[in-house]
């Protein structure tokens, strides 16, 4: 398994930063992490010390955990979705940070992939962000600042989605 694997659901999580190069030791491998973790794990104490990137997206982490419960974000799926996938989402995909518990999309099943926050650059004069983030304010009778917009995309298309992260 390479040291830095790849995560469908958060396809960007190295530049977003969610984990530092270091080589200090794993708390379920014993390997040096090379990308360590630096966001929160959901889990009764004692949290792991140091978790790398490949231990999330294999699940190794649950070996470090009372009874392997944990999460990597604080969220609902808004959608029916699998068990795996629902636990590929939770427990195999690096969290980010955000203010509140949010809801993560789902669309025909699939939870949608994680991309970023609509202020960041990437989306700036996007027009499919721009109608995402209309139509999430258009739900909640208002207006929506693209910062507080998380934007999420189909995994096979061109379907953007924003949910809210008001702080």
């Amino acid at each position: 398994m390479s040291d830095k694997p790849f995560f469908r659901f958060h396809p960007d999580a190295y530049a977003h930063g969610v984990f530092d190069e270091s080589n200090e030791v794993c708390s379920a491998c014993g390997r040096p992490c090379v990308w360590k973790y630096n966001q929160h794990i959901y889990a009764l104490p004692p949290e792991p010390k140091a978790i790398c990137a490949r231990c999330i997206s294999d699940g190794s982490v649950a070996k470090v955990v009372p009874d392997g419960d944990y999460g990597l974000h604080d969220f609902e799926l808004g959608g029916e979705t699998s068990e795996a996938l629902a636990i590929e989402v939770e427990q195999r995909t690096p969290g980010f940070s955000t203010f509140n518990p949010f809801l993560w999309p789902v669309r025909n099943g699939v939870p949608l992939a994680f991309l970023g926050f609509g202020a960041d650059d990437p989306f700036k004069g996007d027009d499919a962000v721009k109608s995402a983030i209309a139509k999430l304010a258009e739900e909640m009778d208002g207006e929506i600042a693209p910062d507080y917009a998380m934007i999420f995309k189909t995994l096979d298309g061109d379907e953007y989605v924003a949910t809210l992260d008001l702080d």
